[in-house]
């Protein structure tokens, strides 16, 4: 054998022969987050993350500054570090306007951008003490190297360096939710506010974020996909599982072992009346049979989220009277759905939802009358919201503006009563919204959640006839009710 092992390594090039044991001895920068070098698992060069190239980065500087008026001036600081107790951080997620026009992940940094300056960056510096407790950060040299800054600066420098910048600006527009002392107090910008020439730059922002590009698209179908095999997964656990806190911690962990590295919000695990709770966040009740789960959940991947929600009877069979608010709900999703086409509007979509629900809510017996505020009481959400980077994108975009290709929204009919409602007493205490996300199309739309079963001889079967769990799950499930 060792004969035959030698010949054949004597017959081989050295390269073949050595390829699997070569490695290089170019060092890797370590910037504070993921880079093609360091992460080829994530990225590829000329991406500055991942699903996202240079040359996005530099296109949407490119429009921001078209859209800024002659000698207008934009800033924008990274999201503060929020604290969860006097020295543990909660998980640090960037501001989405930052990391649209930056690129960096990280916080305390502040970026800059007009047309006398270009796209100037200042950069925190990291002292031996913060690189031995959290690690290496991003600093001027991955400013110009990395995020491709025209010029960049330690923070230290920016009480020298900015206020000249700010003087030969004629407006000037920063982001209003992460605004920081360090260039507020500054004497141009105080003069400048002092005369009403600061604004928020939200309202060139969220134009330029509203339309998503196709590698955007990419990163929300994905973000979607993910949400909706997990969120499949955890239907199927619900079965031998059935309680909240085990289902949110079940969407969190097929989330995150399919690539996610968040959650996109507490995930809403809402069982029997708590599910009338609209943004319901304890997730601390066990799920009683003949009672449904409502999850509204999304996940985060590299930036983009997705947001969906289902409705289901974790022990396999809706009741008549679950079953004709289901069937309500579901087709009010289904004909809303339908109305999404560039053109339209959320609010068209949203009036149309509201006359639907209200004539099926009095047919089915449980509104009495035509007053709004009767079925306010009932749902007092809108049919949908922008999605993309936030989970309320684009929030200063009104509902009446006409949707275009590239926009994704969410359609998410619902019905809340309360245990206390004055309704038929078998409707009582039951939630029920079916939400999907729509991506508006050149022809009409695309369902980026539609993997996700919401019909209800589909999701009947799928929680009848299928295995649930392993002899572990249900060894941990039986131990748990038994204590």
């Amino acid at each position: 054998m060792r004969i035959v092992l030698g010949r054949l390594l004597q017959r081989m090039p050295l390269k073949q022969a050595i390829g699997r044991r070569a490695y290089s001895t170019k060092k890797i920068v370590d910037v504070g987050q993921p880079t093609a070098a360091s992460h080829p698992q994530l990225l590829v060069e000329g991406e500055i993350t991942p699903g996202i190239t240079l040359e996005e980065y530099e296109l949407r500087r490119k429009k921001l500054l078209d859209a800024l008026p002659e000698k207008g001036l934009a800033i924008f600081a990274a999201a503060p570090v929020k604290m969860m107790t006097d020295v543990v951080p909660y998980t640090y997620r960037q501001d989405a306007d930052y990391l649209y026009i930056t690129g960096c992940q990280q916080p305390g940094g502040v970026a800059v951008l007009g047309r006398e300056c270009g796209f100037c960056m200042f950069m925190p510096e990291a002292t031996t003490h913060d690189v031995i407790w959290q690690g290496e950060v991003a600093g001027v040299r991955a400013a110009l190297e990395v995020f491709k800054a025209d010029r960049a600066y330690p923070m230290n420098r920016l009480r020298q360096i900015l206020p000249d910048i700010m003087k030969g600006s004629s407006e000037m527009f920063h982001n209003v939710q992460t605004a920081v002392p360090t260039y507020m107090e500054l004497d141009p910008f105080q003069k400048a506010a002092y005369s009403g020439k600061v604004k928020d730059s939200s309202v060139f922002t969220h134009e330029l974020r509203l339309i998503k590009s196709p590698a955007e698209l990419k990163l929300m179908r994905e973000a979607a996909a993910i949400a909706c095999q997990a969120l499949l997964q955890t239907m199927f656990h619900s079965k031998t599982h059935p309680y909240e806190g085990r289902l949110a911690a079940k969407i969190e962990y097929e989330c995150k072992m399919r690539g996610a590295q968040r959650m996109a919000f507490n995930p809403v695990v809402g069982g029997g009346p708590n599910a009338s709770v609209i943004h319901y966040a304890r997730n601390d009740q066990k799920i009683k049979d003949g009672e449904l789960v409502l999850m509204d959940v999304g996940c985060e991947l590299h930036g983009y989220v997705s947001d969906l929600t289902r409705t289901w009877p974790p022990y396999g069979s809706f009741s008549s009277a679950q079953e004709d608010l289901y069937d309500l709900i579901l087709q009010t999703n289904k004909t809303c759905v339908e109305l999404c086409k560039p053109g339209a509007s959320i609010r068209e979509i949203h009036n149309f939802s509201v006359e639907m629900l209200h004539k099926g809510l009095k047919e089915i017996g449980i509104l009495k009358d035509s007053r709004s505020s009767s079925y306010h009481q009932l749902n007092p959400t809108s049919i949908g919201h922008y999605l993309g980077m936030d989970v309320h994108d684009c929030s200063t975009v009104g509902y009446d503006r006409p949707l275009k290709p590239g926009v994704v929204i969410t359609i998410e009919p619902g019905i809340y009563i309360p245990l206390s409602s004055n309704c038929p007493e078998r409707y009582r205490g039951i939630g029920i919204r079916i939400e999907d996300e729509v991506l508006i199309t050149d022809t009409g739309y695309e369902v980026l959640t539609g993997s996700m079963p919401k019909e209800v001889k589909h999701i009947e079967s799928l929680l009848n006839n299928f295995p649930h769990g392993s002899v572990m799950e249900n060894h941990i499930a039986e131990g748990a009710s038994s204590s």
